[in-house]
């Protein structure tokens, strides 16, 4: 394909759901969701690498599609088509045309910020994608919703302030705002730990991890299907997305700073495990499954800021991993949304998703139930009472905060020690 063609298509993937996004234009055509993400899904299966520059746009900003950025885009416009075809529009309805304006606004904002090649045109398109989710989730108006919002919207802003001081600081410190001109810079700059760690809280608390998940756990319980689809592949993914492109990885050792992200991560890890098989975990599962996947990528982070051969050899590996995250939380957000909604009205049409659904439950309960008796010898033990004790006990661990916090110090020592 002709070089400017593909340039002028990789353009319009960005500038055709903001269009879209007008009520008057999307009021008058037919499944306006699916038009808006075409152009991405074209994108996606040609092949080549092409980068465009625009230095009018945001101070100079740019998108490129390579073989990087061409996994978030394949995850991102299948969670998109998912979540398009699961909805059922109508043009009568006013809420409902206000619904397909957010959405498409969210969907310009990530498609942006895969393809952006700088910090600004990054942190413009996350930004509006991340207000425009907000618009999703409070579509309901009921008191959850409202909820949830509220959490969502504080947690944005404050993400949102980090970031942009970051930016600050990287524009006063590069010559170039590109990913890889700020890597270089920052790596050896006097304020590299301060960038690290403003770039590395905001994207936590874009993304829910832990400790920062509590938006997130509300946003799933109260979100419609079509929006809690979404929520792995959109905030979450981004979030990762984000520390990838903006942390200084493989240009400069971090000591301390990379050993406690290493044991953040490792902590963000065991309190999804503990929580897993203390709690209910089919209702939660996407919850403890997106604070699981945060937790491993983030000691990934930690590792790749302590060893940046390490990072060199292995960043390859993001990409795909993100991709896989991306998915694998929008599976299981259907999936348990799909049989809250079989549960409260059973639909008969589709016996193979309920069976599905059914067998997922009867695993995590094997699962849980094996881990119990190998692990504690729960077989070993002569009277149930004792079986209750301790079950008692390890919910009260995994429940106080003074629980959590002694967790997180004992850890913090454990690889205080190992590391010395």
């Amino acid at each position: 394909m002709n070089v400017e063609i593909y340039a002028i298509l990789l353009c319009f993937v960005v500038v055709w759901p903001l269009l879209l996004a007008i009520p008057a234009l999307h009021s008058r055509l037919p499944w306006p969701r699916h038009l808006a993400i075409m152009p991405a899904a074209v994108l996606v299966v040609l092949p080549g690498e092409v980068s465009l520059e625009l230095p009018w746009l945001l101070f100079g900003t740019g998108f490129v599609i390579d073989g990087e950025s061409r996994w978030i885009l394949a995850m991102s416009t299948a969670v998109w088509f998912a979540a398009s075809a699961i909805t059922k529009p109508s043009k009568l309805d006013f809420a409902d045309q206000r619904t397909t304006t957010f959405f498409l606004l969210t969907l310009a904002g990530n498609l942006g910020a895969v393809l952006a090649t700088d910090l600004i045109g990054f942190f413009c398109f996350a930004t509006l994608m991340g207000y425009g989710f907000y618009g999703l989730l409070i579509q309901t108006g009921d008191e959850a919703a409202r909820r949830a919002g509220r959490r969502y919207l504080i947690v944005l802003i404050v993400a949102d302030l980090l970031l942009f001081e970051a930016l600050l600081l990287a524009a006063f410190t590069a010559e170039s705002l590109r990913f890889e001109a700020v890597s270089e810079a920052m790596a050896g700059a006097p304020s590299s730990s301060f960038y690290l760690w403003m770039v590395l809280i905001g994207f936590a608390l874009k993304a829910g991890a832990w400790p920062a998940h509590l938006w997130l756990t509300v946003a799933f319980s109260s979100a419609p299907r079509s929006t809690a689809l979404l929520l792995g592949g959109v905030p979450v993914a981004m979030g990762l997305l984000g520390a990838v492109r903006w942390l200084p990885l493989g240009e400069h050792a971090f000591g301390t700073s990379a050993m406690i992200i290493q044991v953040m991560g490792m902590a963000a890890v065991l309190y999804a495990v503990l929580r897993f098989f203390t709690r209910s975990p089919v209702n939660l599962l996407f919850v403890w499954g997106s604070i699981a996947t945060t937790g491993v990528f983030i000691t990934a982070l930690g590792t790749g800021l302590a060893h940046p051969a390490v990072w060199s050899r292995y960043e390859f590996l993001s990409y795909p991993f993100i991709t896989l995250t991306g998915i694998v939380l929008a599976i299981l957000a259907f999936a348990i949304s799909r049989r809250q909604n079989l549960y409260l009205q059973p639909d008969f049409s589709l016996p193979r998703v309920e069976a599905l659904c059914q067998l997922a439950k009867r695993w995590c309960c094997m699962l849980q139930q094996r881990f119990q008796d190998k692990l504690f010898q729960f077989k070993s033990l002569a009277r149930p009472q004792r079986i209750l004790d301790w079950q008692k006990k390890m919910s009260g661990f995994g429940g106080g905060w003074r629980s959590r916090v002694t967790l997180f110090v004992l850890l913090g020592l454990a690889m205080a020690w190992l590391g010395g």
